[in-house]
């Protein structure tokens, strides 16, 4: 056993120190870390603690607990011989520890010894595992990401298995349950949806979802108070019992057994004395714990040290100001190339644990094509940075609603980026109740200001046990505020009045809900809130088609915006979304109708004339399956956005991920295998192609023009000049750290990220 120690980590200078050859280390760009799990546990001495799975660059994980009493957290680091990985979901046992993983491999701590008292690897296909749950017998069962492995680890004889794979096509094991007889049940997706059995005693695997529905999404399994399982998949539920699948109707699936399995983005919990975790803000550093019995809300503070986080774009802006985002959590950061100074700008509540995968500029307007949002984003530098806008409650705010409520059959959290009261519902028919008080006996208006969700169920509002209104649809393409619900006037009583939420069954939905504001009046009013629109804000979404966007693209005439990139959970082949900002239309180019089926464009540029060229990927990241084998280069016609020509520019490469045209009007650029390569768009041929491997891989952005007419790769391991015409090379200088994402090249600096850190070379010459 390994005792558990706080870690202090060493972080560059805030000052840029200047390296060899030219080379400046700005520092960390955002010095924080993102919470990937939040569970709480009482002691068997009575410590009521906080603990919290935590993901940043440092080159060994760690975990926080706090304990909400005495105020203290410990930063505790992982084993040393555990390579940082960020963790996907994690266990709170019955028998008071904590099990999670990072990579492959599986671990135990101890919370009251402040020890890792078990860690090994579970299995040669663990990536990352996601699903976890406690069986009946105490084994823990986790299930990975990408290959959907199984494991199982017995606290008792400390034995930890390795099932291998429980869809030799799927990628992604989601969630498990367990039922009496001792079978395994394994929620898969995201291309066809699938619910697996597993008897580990025999090894016996068998797929409870018949061929003809298993359609593009995952399934989902938990246990249930009755021994066995529920699980539901492409809108049907089922029971899930020895084996075997019986579909059923929700509302006759059992209650859920409680077990303590949490995904990376959960957070909350409720202690033994009833008080509860409703808040936790790990880049911000506080959390707040509520006691219902008193309604008072706590806040403790804590502190810890970060290795900052993944800065994975950089691009430039306008008056020489270089921007870049960081994901898990997103910050936007500033590098002014004239002051040769950095800030970080912080966070855009809205995009989370998400980011900016590639920035351009349409005059002073920064662009930001986000993950996992698929939304495109404009931030106007002339107009104050004021990421959440402004939100005057005239109402109950949801914090103070969150102050005085309870639930059934769920949970209540607050989401500060949203500013909302959040009902995560465990089934259909979850109940939030908010206690209002009206001060004199009087006729009064009952107003609810619902917020809307993809995800969001419809909902019955009742107020003091009875039901008022329609049933509202919370479901809604966008996340937003939705249409302000008034009622009444109702003849009141002074005192206590209680305003309920209720999750209607809907199908393919989520049993959620969430409130922004509430009120009991004895006015007429139109809005509960009052708002100022966002700077950045959302231009538009394409979220199938463009979750993962992997390039920007400011186009020539000045008034366009596009971006492009990879298709959602499940799906191959990305679209290119057009974004007018002087008429605010917006068009999307699909893969499969006016672009290359099975095809991702991750590269994208204008020709002389307008028209866009762009590269290819053929992979499908979030678990979708791969339908071709090479990148492609394309162009399409702007005035008719129709696809004019294609071709594989290197042959066996599946990626091209950086092209640049330059002033001779040829286009450049480096595939994933690192092959450089020169076409010719009025030949229509490749007229040059050599590698570069010995410079190492291409980051993205990694080409870049200069005001020379030169070209500049930023390859991971050399700066390297090309001189258009000739396609003569020369390496500039080998880079003192790996370069992991680009890039721009602005006031003669090539900027680029390594890891947390934003750096310059300034180019001889320029």
């Amino acid at each position: 056993m390994e005792k558990l120690c706080a870690v202090l980590i060493m972080l560059s200078v805030a000052v840029p120190a200047v390296a060899q050859n030219g080379f400046t280390d700005y520092g960390v760009g955002a010095n924080v870390a993102e919470s990937r799990g939040v569970v709480v546990t009482q002691t068997a001495d009575g410590r009521s603690l906080v603990i919290t799975n935590t993901y940043d660059e440092s080159p060994i994980s760690y975990v926080l607990v706090t304990d909400i009493d005495s105020g203290e957290t410990k930063q505790y680091s992982c084993p040393k011989d555990v390579h940082n990985s960020p963790a996907y979901g994690s266990l709170m046992h019955s028998n008071g520890k904590f099990y999670t993983t990072q990579g492959s491999i599986f671990m135990e701590l101890d919370p009251v010894a402040g020890e890792w008292t078990f860690h090994a690897t579970g299995s040669p296909i663990g990536s990352a595992y996601i699903g976890f749950t406690e069986g009946l017998d105490g084994t823990v069962w986790a299930g990975s990401v990408y290959q959907t492995g199984l494991i199982s680890f017995n606290p008792q004889t400390r034995e930890l298995r390795d099932y291998g794979r429980m869809d030799d096509e799927e990628k992604y094991l989601n969630t498990l349950a367990t039922d009496d007889k001792g079978w395994v049940y394994c929620g898969i997706g995201t291309a066809r949806c699938n619910i697996v059995a597993f008897n580990p005693a025999t090894g016996e695997r068998r797929s409870l979802v018949p061929e003809d529905k298993r359609v593009q999404g995952s399934g989902n399994v938990y246990p249930t108070a009755d021994g066995a399982a529920a699980g539901s998949a492409s809108g049907q539920y089922y029971r899930l019992y020895d084996g075997q699948a019986t579909p059923i109707e929700r509302s006759a699936a059992a209650p859920p057994r409680s077990v303590y399995n949490i995904g990376w983005g959960q957070a909350g919990g409720t202690f033994p004395d009833g008080r509860r975790l409703v808040t936790y803000r790990l880049p911000d550093k506080w959390l707040d714990v509520q006691d219902p019995k008193t309604g008072e809300t706590k806040r403790v503070e804590f502190d810890y040290q970060s290795g900052g986080v993944l800065i994975t774009s950089m691009g430039e802006g306008p008056n020489g100001v270089v921007y870049g985002s960081t994901c898990h959590p997103m910050h936007l950061l500033k590098l002014d190339t004239n002051s040769k100074t950095m800030e970080d700008m912080g966070p855009i509540p809205q995009v989370g644990g998400g980011n900016f995968c590639a920035i351009a500029c349409q005059g002073n307007t920064v662009i930001g094509a986000q993950y996992s949002a698929g939304a495109l984003w404009a931030y106007d530098v002339t107009k104050p940075w004021d990421p959440q806008g402004k939100r005057e409650t005239l109402g109950i705010s949801a914090q103070e609603l969150m102050a005085a409520s309870e639930c059934k059959d769920g949970h209540f959290t607050y989401l500060a980026g949203h500013d909302v009261a959040f009902l995560c519902g465990d089934k259909f028919g979850a109940e939030g109740t908010f206690r209002l008080t009206a001060p004199a006996a009087d006729k009064y208006y009952l107003y609810i200001l619902p917020y809307q969700s993809e995800r969001y169920c419809t909902v019955q509002f009742l107020f003091d046990g009875k039901e008022i209104g329609e049933p509202y649809v919370a479901t809604y393409k966008d996340t937003k505020v939705g249409a302000l619900q008034a009622y009444g006037p109702f003849d009141l009583q002074a005192g206590e009045h209680r305003l309920t939420v209720r999750t209607l069954e809907t199908k393919g939905q989520e049993p959620w809900c969430a409130i922004v504001a509430a009120d009991l009046s004895q006015e007429k009013r139109d809005s509960l809130i009052v708002e100022t629109a966002p700077n950045p804000r959302v231009l538009a979404k394409w979220h199938d088609d463009i979750c993962r966007p992997r390039t920007a693209l400011a186009h020539p005439d000045g008034k366009h915006v596009m971006m492009a990139g990879y298709a959602g959970y499940g799906l191959c082949g990305g679209g290119i979304g057009i974004y007018n900002l002087e008429t605010d239309e917006e068009l999307l180019l699909t893969a499969d109708k006016d672009l290359l089926p099975g095809h991702s464009c991750i590269t994208l540029k204008a020709l002389p004339n307008g028209d866009l060229v762009g590269g290819t990927s053929v992979g499908a990241p979030g678990g979708g399956h791969m339908t071709a084998t090479e990148g492609e280069l394309f162009i399409v016609d702007w005035k008719t956005k129709k696809l004019t020509f294609h071709m594989v520019p290197v042959p066996g490469d599946g990626n091209i991920i950086s092209i640049q045209v330059a002033n001779d009007g040829l286009v450049y650029g480096v595939s994933g295998g690192s092959t450089f390569f020169v076409f010719d768009p009025n030949s229509k041929q490749v007229v040059h192609s050599e590698s570069f491997s010995e410079y190492g891989g291409p980051p993205r952005h990694a080409l870049q023009l200069g005001p020379d007419g030169n070209l500049y790769a930023m390859m991971s391991k050399a700066i390297v000049k090309i001189t258009p015409g000739t396609f003569a090379h020369e390496k500039l200088a080998d880079t003192p750290v790996n370069v992991s994402a680009g890039g721009a090249l602005v006031n003669g600096l090539l900027c680029f990220a390594s890891g947390s850190h934003v750096w310059t070379y300034e180019v001889p010459g320029l």
